[in-house]
């Protein structure tokens, strides 16, 4: 029987709680032009780095030799898995350059396009992209937290959860991004835009609508790209407890540690977008900017 499942994640997390965190945000936004494009500049910025450091947890898992072992081969060589569980991490990491794209170039597709929207300058928009303190330190955090020690076995663990968590986090972050800005708001605000002003970008012979960004990962009736990788991390997990000696309660500890750890740097950057997205508004609030 498998440990890990949807589930099982399910049951130990208040998953109304955190959304609830990411639906205010997207809320808030939704409506102002100029407060919707610091959410995606801070947004996309956050996803560059996590979508990035993926290759080294697989990598961290893959040199890891003779760390994940199968108890019923005798010969240490035939019996090392750290490749097979490495693979499934990878498929995340590969994806992100796959299909002719990458996801790095819709996402600067949707954020030029978001700024055209909102009638961002150039010069706003090069000073806008000057990441703050707070965005930093928790890129920074993720970073630490993702990518695991070679050789560590808790440490790749751990990883392994905090890499769980941004899979089944993604995925709702996505689904709720395309449930808030292009149904709750149909044919207003920026899904009016998309469909007025907006149209398919050509890329080295194909062409993209600007919210491919956000459907390809996930969407509001549907699955995208998180949900496929939360799938194989959910094998890798499984195969981390028939090939690691310890217990699965502390395996069970450790993956829990590592998803909790993500969790808490997601919730602090949505709130923190909340948070500066106010002072955009602000103005508003007093007549002193007026909506684009």
């Amino acid at each position: 029987m498998e440990i890990f499942s949807e589930t099982f994640f399910k049951q130990a997390f208040d998953f109304a709680e955190l959304e609830q965190t990411i639906a205010s945000t997207i809320r808030l936004v939704a409506h102002n032009p100029a407060a919707l494009y610091v959410f995606w500049q801070h947004y996309t910025c956050f996803n560059g780095y996590t979508s990035s450091v993926i290759s080294r947890l697989a990598s961290s898992i893959a040199m890891s030799r003779y760390l994940f072992t199968d108890p019923e081969i005798a010969v240490i060589e035939e019996a090392d898995r750290g490749f097979q569980i490495s693979a499934e991490i990878m498929i995340a990491a590969s994806d992100e350059g796959a299909y002719g794209i990458t996801h790095r170039e819709l996402a600067q597709l949707l954020l030029k396009t978001v700024g055209d929207y909102a009638g961002i300058s150039v010069e706003e928009r090069n000073q806008l992209s000057q990441t703050p303190v707070w965005l930093d330190d928790i890129v920074q955090a993720v970073i630490a937290g993702y990518q695991g020690t070679p050789g560590d076995a808790v440490s790749l663990i751990r990883s392994l959860g905090f890499h769980t968590a941004s899979e089944m986090l993604g995925d709702r972050e996505y689904a709720l991004l395309d449930m808030i800005i292009r149904y709750e708001n149909q044919g207003v605000g920026f899904d009016r835009y998309l469909k007025e002003k907006s149209t398919p970008v050509a890329i080295r012979g194909h062409r993209y609508d600007p919210w491919c960004y956000v459907v390809i990962h996930g969407k509001h009736e549907g699955s995208g790209a998180e949900a496929r990788h939360f799938d194989h991390v959910l094998q890798a997990l499984n195969m981390v407890v028939q090939y690691r000696p310890e217990s699965e309660q502390q395996i069970m500890e450790w993956v829990l540690e590592g998803y909790q750890a993500f969790t808490e740097l997601q919730q602090r950057l949505f709130r923190e977008i909340y948070r500066e997205c106010l002072q955009v508004l602000e103005p508003l609030e007093t007549g002193n900017l007026v909506s684009v």
